[in-house]
């Protein structure tokens, strides 16, 4: 658990992580450079609980907590926590069920709940928090992988051999939960979440402009364009055709350029003139859905969906799927909606 000027929160995560109803595990909490009672309050900790360590260093951001973290861990499971989040006081035991039931697992999450100090949630922590809650299986986080991260950072329950196996943290100009998950999934990582809430997730008033879409969204996308290319999704292909005009489908094909990937064009419900263009770029559009003929001639490249109607977007993606184009081949999806595409899987 990194940890920096959390001493509002941290007694509450504390007494969650002490009352735990699985009790063989140990506390590592790296202190990234606090100038509060963070280390005050940790160092009486671990005087009263011999489970928990602490270690200090100086501020050198959250990768470098959690990697400094990972290196003193000696358990065969590391689950992660983040001091002003809360746990159910069944959390470790219920993951650790999960994991050692299926042993192709190798990272797990869980439902997650919400909360602030007062007042409602913010409705894009909403809108993420049902999308995410409604991936549960591997296949269903999967088909999502490129729409968001899938998983909540503070739920991870994995193995010790995949921190181990993938590097542990990354360094990235991207959000390092989700580089994880990626670089998991590269590695031929099983994923899956336990059904029940087991974490409540702290939105904290003065922050809440970090989980609004438009903040995270180049450096977001950005990732889901590297991973795209390290996966090799756009082999032998001529091309990305962009489906959607909007914010979402602009900062895609954005995200495509600045890495060099040929742009083909845009494909919308806006009909215009023949010679309509959007970002430079031919932009066909139609009343409905286009003729079958038409995405034909698109089957060398990949169909990248970024409408950000749900409806929309689950109508486009059905019309793909019955002309033959196969999900996370042929066509990806780049933004999430609600209910989940993946939630009847």
């Amino acid at each position: 658990m990194p940890v920096r000027n959390d001493a509002a929160m941290l007694r509450n995560c504390l007494t969650d992580i002490e009352n735990q109803s699985f009790t063989n595990y140990e506390l590592v909490v790296v202190d990234d450079g606090s100038t509060d009672e963070t280390p005050v309050l940790l160092e009486k900790a671990s005087q009263d609980d011999s489970r928990i360590r602490m270690i200090r260093t100086e501020s050198q951001g959250i990768v470098s907590a959690l990697n400094t973290g990972l290196i003193e861990c000696k358990g065969t499971y590391i689950a992660r926590m983040d001091a002003d989040d809360r746990m159910q006081i069944t959390r470790l035991e219920k993951q650790l069920e999960l994991m050692q039931k299926d042993p192709e697992l190798e990272l797990i999450g869980c439902r997650v709940e919400g909360f602030t100090d007062k007042g409602p949630l913010p409705e894009s922590a909403v809108h993420y928090q049902s999308w995410s809650n409604s991936l549960m299986s591997h296949q269903q986080i999967e088909s999502d992988l490129f729409a968001e991260s899938p998983i909540v950072h503070p739920t991870f329950f994995a193995t010790r051999k995949l921190f181990d196996k993938i590097g542990g943290y990354s360094n990235n100009p991207w959000a390092e939960d989700y580089d994880f998950i990626l670089r998991a999934y590269g590695c031929g990582t099983r994923l899956a979440k336990h059904p029940e809430t087991l974490v409540r997730k702290y939105f904290a008033p003065e922050r809440l402009s970090r989980v609004e879409a438009m903040y995270k969204r180049p450096a977001m996308f950005d990732a889901k364009v590297h991973y795209l290319l390290e996966f090799g999704r756009l082999k032998k292909r001529r091309g990305v055709l962009i489906v959607g005009s909007g914010p979402t489908g602009r900062q895609a094909a954005q995200s495509f350029a600045n890495r060099g990937v040929r742009l083909l064009g845009f494909v919308d419900n806006r009909p215009g003139p023949p010679d309509r263009q959007v970002k430079n770029l031919p932009a066909w559009g139609f009343n409905n859905l286009p003729p079958e003929e038409f995405m034909h001639k698109f089957r060398d490249s990949l169909i990248v969906l970024a409408i950000g109607d749900s409806s929309g977007q689950r109508v486009f993606a059905e019309f793909l799927r019955k002309s033959d184009f196969v999900e996370n081949h042929d066509f990806v999806r780049v933004i999430y909606n609600w209910p989940s595409a993946g939630s009847s899987i």
